[in-house]
Formats: C-alpha cells, structure tokens, sequence
C-alpha cells in the first residue's frame, strides 16, 4: 500500500532507493555515511522535521529539541485528534528515528540551553523551527478568571491524555456547560468542535466581523454548524464576568457594525453604542491569532527579527547569525503545514551548503 497522506506532503523524489514496506522505518534504504557534522533541530514540527529527515537522507546527523513531551508540534499540539489520525505522526516519527535522528522533548530552548551553547559546543549549525504558538491576549477585564483558557491549552487538554502534556497542563478541563470562544479562524473551530464533544450543552463562537471576513476556511465553519455550533457575528467582547470565587460566569459583549476597510482590507468593526449584552459562559477559549515565541531570539547573539518576534531570513533560510536558519511559522507568522515544509526543504539544502563550507 502507499505511504498515508501526511508522507505524501512532506517528501521529495528522495536521494536513497524506495521500497515499498509500509513499516515506517522500511520506508527508505539505509542513509549515506556519516559526514561527521551535526546539526541541532529547534522545533519538532512540520518544518523541523523536514530538515531533519532531508539531512539525514544526506548523511549529517541532527538532535531535534522539542518543548513539548512528545514531537511532532502543530500535528500533535494543535491539530485536534478528530481532524488527524496521529497514528500518521507516530509512523513518522519512528521512520526518522530510524533514520539515526534523535530527539531531545520536554526542553525549551532559551531557557534550558541556548542557540549560542549549541553552536559553542557539538553542533555545526542550528534550524529555528519554533513555530507560532504564543496565544494572543484580549487585554481585557477578566481574562485571568478561572475557565478562560488559551486556545493551545484548551484544545491540548481537550484532546490528549495527560502524559503528553506538560506537568502544568495535566489536570483535566472541567467538564463544559456553557462554553463561549472567542474568534474566528481554525483554530476557535477547533475549540468549539472540541467542546462539542466534551459534551457541553451550549457552544457559541463570538467573532466581532461577518462571516464573509472570516479568515479561516468555510468547511470548518460547516462542521461546526453540523455538530449545533451557534454563532454570534458582529460581536465583540468587553470583559469577561466572574463570580465571587473567580470562575467566569458569562462574557459582557457589544453588537458592531463595519466601517471603512482598515489595513488588513476588511471593513473595520465599530461598536453600536447602547447594544451591550451578555454570553453565559463557565468556559471560555480565547482564539484570535497567535504570535512567536520571543525567547529564541532574546537568547541568540546576532539573530535580526522583526515585528512580533518573527526572525528574518534570506531565500535559503540563512538569517543574520552564521550557522543559523530558520522557517516555518516563526519566520511567516502562522501559516499552513504545507508552507512549513516547503520553508524545512529550502532550508535543508542551505545548510547542507554550508556544512561543505566547513570541510
């Protein structure tokens, strides 16, 4: 049989000859020789595993640190398991360790090691594949009340078990009752989906646009209406309301209407004035965007970014540090899987290129 669909995306025409075993770890010949280089992977997801298996396939060893207890990022961590069999992941997993990669989980680097202890010790360079997944922040009254949840947390807590979470995550949610996300794009349809299925007995997602400027795709949004979502449009959060022991009770909202388009070139929302209502809620997933993880950079000598803690790249990966790359949504801001993958390859060779420089 083919290989299942994730490893469709991920692969090139490969250097070694194919087989056809399905076994994960039959899916290529042994590697080329060692080169005697070594190259430390910051991110065990879609982009850091892509480099990882094309310098293998190379010859050039790599170590892939990951924060969280278990590879595979956004495939495992945000991707819920009803979207994605994670057997997949699994499979692909044990494929690269047979490839002789090895996999370093529960370290975030720029705390427990850094870039520059990398580069000053056993590795020749190092990819930044760090991904995109510090949750943005309402800024609004109540955000710290029990019950409100970033959606990262919310949908790793809804939907894996407890020892492939961090120790601070595993407590199981509490079960639903009234659930309000906040937000418009996949991910909220990720979390009212998994709320659906904690078995909540209202879910409702609040977006302060139309649907027409939603920017996620439409099919999500059809599942989510399937499975009895309700959607507040025009709708924008004023503060989250909590009662005497500090768990929310409900969000206080106001109606929009849209205004002129502002720089994204979709109409500006703009409150009516004298609309304010309230949402009951004993659960809310805050879902509006997501940014990069500053530390990497604060932590790295010579590594340029700009807005958002996004680090700047040229065509190949290479960023203003030698010996150091990057790609992925720590580079693009967050983006799709596929995209990831493609930045892991150009990368790849980059730093296959400058590997030969070394000799």
């Amino acid at each position: 049989p083919p290989p299942p669909p994730f490893f469709l995306l991920i692969r090139r025409p490969p250097r070694p000859t194919r087989v056809t075993s399905s076994a994960a770890s039959d899916v290529y010949t042994t590697p080329p020789p060692p080169s005697g280089r070594k190259v430390a992977v910051i991110g065990a997801g879609p982009a850091g595993l892509a480099v990882a298996e094309l310098l293998a396939e190379m010859g050039h060893a790599s170590t892939v640190f990951e924060y969280w207890p278990e590879p595979g990022g956004v495939l495992v961590y945000g991707i819920p398991n009803f979207k994605m069999r994670k057997q997949i992941v699994d499979d692909y997993i044990a494929h690269l360790e047979a490839l002789g990669i090895e996999f370093r989980c529960n370290t975030y680097v720029g705390k427990d090691i850094t870039v520059d202890e990398m580069l000053d010790g056993e590795y020749d360079a190092v990819f930044l594949g760090t991904g995109a997944g510090v949750g943005n922040e309402l800024g609004i009254e109540g955000e710290d009340l029990e019950g409100v949840h970033r959606a990262t947390d919310y949908l790793v807590r809804g939907n894996l078990l407890p020892h492939q979470l961090p120790e601070h995550l595993q407590e199981p949610l509490p079960q639903p009752t009234k659930v309000a996300v906040i937000g418009g794009g996949d991910t909220s349809m990720d979390c009212v989906r998994t709320a659906v299925r904690m078995g909540a007995e209202t879910v409702t997602c609040v977006y302060r646009r139309t649907e027409a400027e939603m920017l996620g795709r439409g099919e999500e949004r059809i599942n989510a209406r399937e499975e009895g979502v309700q959607f507040e449009m025009l709708t924008a959060p004023l503060r989250i309301l909590g009662d005497e022991n500090g768990k929310a009770t409900g969000v206080e909202c106001i109606r929009m209407r849209l205004g002129e388009p502002d720089d994204s070139g979709r109409r500006r929302p703009v409150p009516i004035e004298g609309s304010e209502f309230v949402i009951e809620a004993d659960t809310i997933p805050i879902a509006i965007g997501y940014g990069a993880d500053p530390v990497v950079p604060e932590t790295t000598s010579g590594l340029s970014t700009s807005w958002g803690a996004l680090i700047e790249i040229d065509d190949g990966g290479r960023t203003s540090r030698r010996g150091v790359f990057a790609g992925g949504d720590n580079v693009n801001g967050a983006d799709l899987v596929v995209t990831a993958l493609a930045d892991g390859r150009v990368a790849a060779e980059a730093i296959a290129a400058y590997l030969d420089t070394l000799d």
